[in-house]
């Protein structure tokens, strides 16, 4: 490599020209020493790309290189969308490191086969960041196949695998079977309408998304799903809200966005005990409370209602309708709480004394 050409050399020109044979094994070797005057992202790719060489000191040596290049550098590679798919197909196949992993299966540049590929036999870590990015599994069905058929699949990643599968693809699969035998007058909706509204709201706030997140979760499934969150904006928020699973659920009902809140309230697979549990939540916007209250479904379950009155956040007026059904016992405590307010207190007061007669 003649050294005035080095500076218009870049990562896909050097791996080509390695692939042709038009460098001698010495030059070669230097270059998996990382002796190579490019931007980094272009040495990372072209180290990525040696790892797997047929030369055994070649690609141990482009490992070791790897492993020596500053962190920020590859996160950075990893996860920059304008790089070519080629190049980063390489540090897939090369790395094992999961952070690294995340930034790639995020990275939409990254072809899809080259996922499926990873998910056949990736580890734990690696295997709930694939199952976790519905969009790339909705785009490509096979990755799903491929993250089933790998032999080393946890049991958790295989339950949220199973519940993929169910709900974008065979509960589908069911709806038009019944189309196919009812007729197209079944209406089955599957669309946004529930939540057109919202989108609408939603499209016109330009409020940025990690101003309105609560806390970042304990737990590892939390945390990755938080980080995915943290890159969307808010109708894409609103729509995951809507369709998202229970720890997503969990986590955007406590949005400080008031959309993105209600879009979770009314995902179809919220159930009771979810509904009880974000009732006595004291951390979620007072229009959520506000939503469980005009929602006789909800109300009519007494740990729900008991969970709302309890709670110093529910609007009052949503509240002291509801004290009147509470039992003898229950207004005995109520009526003496000092964590709720003066006039639930004296309401809850008032009909101890009348249930007491």
């Amino acid at each position: 490599m003649s050294s005035a050409g080095q500076t218009e050399l870049h990562a896909s020109q050097i791996i080509t020209q390695i692939e042709a044979g038009g460098y001698d094994r010495e030059v070669v070797l230097n270059v998996a020493k990382g002796f190579l005057p490019l931007p980094q992202e272009d040495l990372i790719a072209v180290l990525a790309y040696l790892i797997a060489f047929p030369d055994p000191e070649i690609a141990e040596l482009s490992r070791a290189s790897l492993s020596d290049m500053p962190a920020r550098a590859v996160h950075g590679f990893a996860a920059n969308e304008q790089a070519e798919p080629n190049l980063l197909a390489y540090l897939l196949r090369a790395t094992t490191n999961a952070a690294v992993l995340e930034l790639l299966i995020r990275n939409r540049s990254v072809d899809d086969r080259e996922i499926a590929e990873l998910a056949r036999n990736a580890e734990g870590a690696v295997q709930e960041i694939i199952v976790i990015n519905q969009a790339r599994i909705i785009r490509s069905p096979f990755i799903l196949d491929a993250l089933l058929d790998n032999p080393h699949l946890t049991i958790e990643a295989r339950r949220r695998a199973l519940e993929t599968r169910e709900e974008f693809f065979e509960k589908k699969a069911r709806i038009e079977a019944l189309r196919r035998e009812l007729g197209d007058d079944v209406v089955v909706d599957l669309s946004d309408d529930p939540i057109a509204d919202l989108l609408e709201l939603a499209l016109k706030d330009t409020t940025p998304p990690a101003e309105t997140l609560p806390d970042a979760p304990d737990d590892e499934r939390g945390r990755s799903v938080y980080s995915r969150i943290l890159k969307m904006n808010v109708a894409e928020k609103v729509q995951l809200a809507f369709k998202g699973d229970k720890t997503v659920r969990t986590l955007l009902v406590r949005e400080r966005n008031r959309i993105v809140a209600s879009a979770a309230m009314r995902n179809p697979r919220m159930t009771t005990n979810e509904i009880e549990a974000i009732a006595g939540m004291r951390n979620v916007e007072e229009e959520v409370l506000r939503l469980i209250g005009m929602k006789r479904e909800w109300t009519t379950q007494y740990g729900i209602a008991l969970a709302l009155i309890k709670n110093p956040k529910a609007p009052v007026g949503v509240v002291l309708p509801l004290i009147n059904r509470l039992t003898l016992r229950d207004l005995k405590f109520l009526k003496d709480d000092r964590g709720v307010s003066e006039a639930v207190r004296v309401n809850a007061r008032k009909f101890y004394l009348a249930k007491q007669k």
